[in-house]
């Protein structure tokens, strides 16, 4: 029998919810969309399309809204409404593709991929992708923008090397970068911005590489 949800694609995500969904679990798909195409989460529905309903706690569908606007930066404006049936009813989320670069409170940042098998699955996002996603959105937007009162002491000299081994290490990522001074290197990420001849740190460099 053909499930009525039908099958997991790179812009749906069903979420079973029989052992209540911890929220960072359903904030790393909802991140995940954004970051890529959006689309939607079904909250209640198992891997193989079965609704199975969704916890008392849920079913609250503008606090898990606000919950989730809340836990992201910047925050995403999920829709959330109930459909389904009374007994058993799912929680639709609907999640739009982010014109920026989107993590949990907590800092992860995840999109979607289609494995080998088709099926799809949330993914860290490095950061080497994250410059590549901020140009090809074509976003030079408050991510980009400097932070004020912010320096390049801000930044942890164990991430800037955990950047450096990261880049090292994917073959499709540019081998020159590692040439680069490390002010060179943030430059060139978009990490920092040159404002008035003063070299200050962008949000998006203090989220990858700031002190914890």
């Amino acid at each position: 029998m053909a499930h009525e949800y039908g099958k997991e694609t790179s812009s749906l995500e069903f979420k079973s919810d029989l052992k209540r969904l911890p929220d960072d679990d359903l904030l790393d798909a909802v991140v995940a969309l954004a970051n890529s195409d959006g689309g939607t989460v079904y909250l209640g529905v198992e891997d193989d399309g079965t609704p199975t309903g969704i916890d008392k706690v849920h079913q609250d569908a503008v606090g898990l809204s606000a919950m989730i606007a809340n836990r992201t930066v910047p925050p995403v404006s999920a829709r959330a409404q109930i459909v389904g049936t009374e007994k058993t009813p799912v929680m639709q989320i609907d999640v739009p593709k982010s014109r920026s670069v989107v993590s949990t409170k907590s800092g992860k940042v995840l999109r979607r991929r289609m494995k080998v098998d088709g099926t799809p699955e949330s993914v860290p996002m490095y950061p080497y992708e994250i410059a590549t996603r901020l140009s090809d959105l074509g976003r030079l937007d408050f991510s980009a923008q400097p932070v004020p009162d912010a320096t390049r002491d801000d930044f942890d000299p164990l991430e800037r090397d955990r950047l450096r081994r990261i880049i090292g290490t994917y073959q499709s990522s540019d081998r020159n970068l590692l040439e680069l001074t490390d002010e060179e290197l943030e430059k060139s990420l978009q990490l920092t911005v040159t404002v008035d001849g003063k070299t200050m740190p962008t949000l998006t460099g203090l989220l990858l590489l700031g002190k914890g």
